[in-house]
């Protein structure tokens, strides 16, 4: 049997059909099936090993021939492909779709006076190398997968690892699988946080697996048979059976007061008496209560080990609702896993569920996993999907251009599922180089690719891009803090799991005392700004100042006791270290902690509150132009310790002035029609500042042209 399943999977490889391949080796077609099941079972051991990056002729290969079939296709629909861009636009394009922000002055200056002939090839290639990159690729992903950093204690642990897995330039499939078949405490593996992200709503989980991974919104059928697909409930419980042994619950930690419940058995005279009674009620009795005792001492110490934990539970099925009304299975009947489409996997043991799920949803056999990734990236790249909307596909789904994305599925297989080396293609296109349509695609429907879109920048690209214009080029500036901190987290946990029973005891007791400090500090603060409240209301303000002094000594007293915290105390007073891994003013957005606050400029702008998958949206609001007019970000161009202030004040001529203003923010030089409009207020030290506000908040900033 393995000797088939490596032959079904070298056919993968050579680009040929399982079936026929396992057809010429052997006349057992009728095992077929089962073969084809094992194979996605054992997906993972029959992986393709990882690639080394694609070299750069077999890169320009393959864009060339992404160009050609769009090429043939535009021409069947009588459609005309579009001019190439400038070297103004090509480079302000290529800045903000690659690493996620506009170029520096010094960068658009220097690709705009290079002479070599392949510039365009060098910068992308430069670009898709970058740190920058993985800035832009962190931001996209988080949101798709609905990251929250700040999310109690996991969710650091798993911004951490999805960081770095993109960055090492971990496959696709390969991250994925992690995440689906992910297991223990979230301290020893981070990809566990896809689940815990949806503690306790296991069938919502389900729904967003199917939509971000598969393309597919199966979520109707949670509640009721599809209204407007095919699929019907019974089939939605099968594919969320796979998921039905999952619980939370820490082994970890039920080993730790298994710890404290021996020791004191051992070494309390009167619980070990009880104990050992030969009064059997009297036993249980005394067993209940020395756990129960354990479970009093320990409470703030374990309190979220459970939430942090997955365990699976082979004796646990999923169950139908009470209300199902169909005839097929009687309500609460439970279920046995199976697929939606592709390789039907059935009869899988309870111990290997989500193992068998995770290798069914990656498998290149799986018809929608690679063309979904696929289409999700050329919709990321070029403004809108093959297939739009890129999260809701069907069997009768063919998309704007049928042989271009079909060849982008064996190009995603090709790359091993390197996201990085299929992007790099697709900017390495003829089509990433022409000018945006003069329509917008209509949401929903083909789109026929003569040019990208017009789009906004992005609210994360716009803040990054503030950042340029405030700091330079910021790429660099990494948060060590949120590694740091992780790292510093997962010791606390490794050490408290080491403590001897009797110190476990003495840990329970020290985060008793300071859950206890913890609520009294808020009690008081709360009375304090009760009355702050009041005085203010009353014009009081010198009762309003001796109130904030009392604050600030209340604070004072907090942080002092944080920094005396012994080990217990550190577990309850530190249970979100998220929170504290800020990042700088002068550091990207990937690199603070997510969601970014609702008042945060990042929101204003559209930035995802990571509730849903990709809920950023790019639509304009009157805040958003006070915040351009008026705000923090505005003020910055005149702020003295600002690269733009910085360059103004150390250059004289207004032609000069003008011109760096241009690249700066436009990443272009003006022309003379522009130069005689705009060179008297460059010439006036305040009227270039009230110039560069003004093209701050113009148009050709705000969009990627």
């Amino acid at each position: 049997g393995v000797q088939e399943v490596c032959w079904a999977a070298a056919a993968r490889k050579s680009g040929c059909s399982p079936r026929s391949r396992f057809c010429m080796i052997t006349p057992m077609n009728r095992y077929f099936p089962a073969m084809l099941a094992l194979v996605v079972a054992l997906g993972s051991a029959t992986a393709a090993p990882r690639m080394k990056p694609l070299e750069l002729q077999e890169v320009l290969r393959v864009a060339g021939k992404i160009d050609d079939l769009l090429e043939k296709d535009l021409a069947v629909k009588k459609a005309k492909s579009l001019p190439a861009v400038s070297d103004e636009v090509f480079v302000r394009r290529s800045y903000v779709t690659i690493v996620g922000r506009i170029p520096t002055a010094q960068e658009a200056t220097s690709f705009l006076d290079s002479k070599a002939p392949d510039k365009r090839t060098k910068l992308i290639e430069k670009l898709v190398k970058s740190p920058g990159y993985d800035s832009s690729a962190f931001n996209y992903f988080a949101d798709l997968l609905r990251l929250q950093t700040t999310h109690e204690q996991y969710g650091l642990g798993w911004h951490v690892w999805l960081r770095n897995s993109l960055a090492k330039d971990k496959p696709w499939d390969k991250l994925v699988n992690e995440m689906l078949a992910a297991e223990g405490h979230s301290v020893k593996n981070p990809a566990v946080g896809y689940y815990l992200r949806d503690r306790g709503m296991l069938l919502d989980n389900v729904s967003n697996t199917a939509q971000v991974f598969l393309g597919h919104q199966i979520g109707c059928a949670q509640c009721h048979d599809h209204p407007f697909d095919k699929w019907t409930q019974m089939e939605y419980y099968e594919l969320a059976a796979f998921s039905g042994g999952v619980r939370y619950n820490s082994e970890e930690a039920r080993d730790a007061m298994g710890k404290v419940v021996a020791h004191m058995k051992k070494n309390n005279p009167q619980i070990a008496r009880a104990t050992r009674s030969k009064d059997k009620k009297a036993r249980e009795r005394a067993q209940k209560g020395v756990y129960r005792k354990v479970n009093g001492e320990m409470r703030y110490v374990f309190r979220d080990f459970n939430k942090n934990e997955i365990t699976e539970n082979d004796r646990q099925k999923l169950k139908l609702p009470d209300d199902y009304k169909y005839d097929d299975a009687d309500p609460g009947e439970e279920i046995d896993p199976a697929t939606l489409f592709g390789a039907k996997v059935r009869d899988v043991k309870p111990e290997d569920r989500r193992k068998v799920f995770a290798n069914w949803v990656t498998s290149t056999e799986n018809p929608y996993f690679t063309k979904v990734i696929a289409n999700r990236l050329w919709d990321r790249t070029f403004g809108h999907g093959l297939v739009d909307p890129v999260d809701n596909w069907s069997t009768k789904t063919l998309g704007s251009h049928p042989e271009v994305l079909a060849y982008l599925e064996k190009v995603m297989k090709g790359v091993n599922y390197r996201t990085r080396d299929f992007e790099r293609i697709l900017y390495h296109t003829k089509l990433f180089q022409r000018e945006v349509a003069s329509h917008e695609a209509t949401p929903g429907t083909d789109y026929f690719f003569v040019g990208p879109q017009l789009r906004r920048l992005s609210a994360e690209e716009l803040y990054d891009s503030f950042t340029v214009l405030a700091f330079g080029n910021t790429d660099d500036n990494i948060n060590t803090a949120l590694e740091a901190k992780w790292k510093d987290h997962q010791g606390n946990i490794n050490d408290l799991l080491g403590l001897s029973a009797p110190k476990l005891l003495q840990a329970g007791k020290d985060a008793q005392a300071a859950e206890d400090a913890r609520r009294d500090y808020q009690r008081k603060n709360r009375e304090v700004q009760i009355a702050m409240t009041k005085a203010k209301a009353a014009g009081n303000q010198k009762e309003m100042g001796r109130l904030k002094k009392k604050q600030d000594a209340l604070r004072r007293e907090a942080r002092q006791k944080r920094d005396n915290m012994s080990e217990g105390m550190t577990m309850v007073m530190r249970r979100y270290p998220g929170r504290e891994a800020r990042a700088g003013i002068n550091m990207r957005a990937s690199e603070h902690p997510t969601p970014f606050r609702g008042n945060h400029i990042v929101r204003q702008f559209g930035g995802s509150d990571r509730n849903t998958t990709e809920a950023a949206h790019t639509m304009a609001s009157v805040p958003q132009a006070l915040t351009l007019l008026n705000g923090q970000i505005a003020n910055s161009a005149e702020n003295r310790k600002s690269k733009i202030f910085e360059a103004l004040a150390e250059i004289t001529s207004p032609e000069m002035r003008l011109e760096y203003l241009f690249l700066a923010f436009y990443s272009s030089r003006p022309t003379e029609e522009e130069k005689e409009a705009l060179l008297p207020l460059a010439s006036n030290a305040k009227d270039i500042f009230t110039l560069a506000r003004a093209m701050l908040t113009s148009k050709r900033y705000l969009f990627v042209q």
